[in-house]
């Protein structure tokens, strides 16, 4: 007899997380920690960046692949936080996103002041 996932609804609930995960708050320093690299990567970008599109058009430019995405998901964060990071991942669609969005991206000049030059030193 072959089941379905529909068979399994009434306990759902046990077999979508198999393990127990951390709470968010507690992880947040090795969080940093781990990503500090990409957000490293990123506090460079912003400060030779003229404007929140031009960012963008510096992250989609990038030929590394996980590298762009995990800065385009930064992106995101910071500066446009109603933007799919599934649109994100499409180099060919960022001039039609910055068309469509980027009345709506934050200034460059609120991000990087946000953005403490010690936060994330370049070297």
């Amino acid at each position: 007899m072959t089941k379905f996932f529909s068979d399994y609804k009434d306990d759902a609930h046990n077999w979508i997380t198999l393990t127990s995960g951390e709470y968010y708050p507690d992880i947040l320093v090795d969080a940093c920690e781990l990503y500090k690299p990409i957000l490293v990567y990123f506090a460079q970008l912003l400060r030779t960046s003229n404007s929140s599109a031009d960012l963008l058009e510096n992250i989609s430019a990038l030929k590394e692949q996980w590298t762009r995405i995990q800065l385009a998901r930064v992106f995101r964060k910071y500066i446009s936080p109603e933007l799919p990071v599934e649109m994100l991942k499409k180099k060919t669609q960022i001039k039609d996103i910055i068309q469509k969005f980027g009345k709506g991206f934050r200034p460059i000049n609120q991000v990087q002041k946000h953005l403490r030059a010690d936060q994330y030193p370049t070297k």
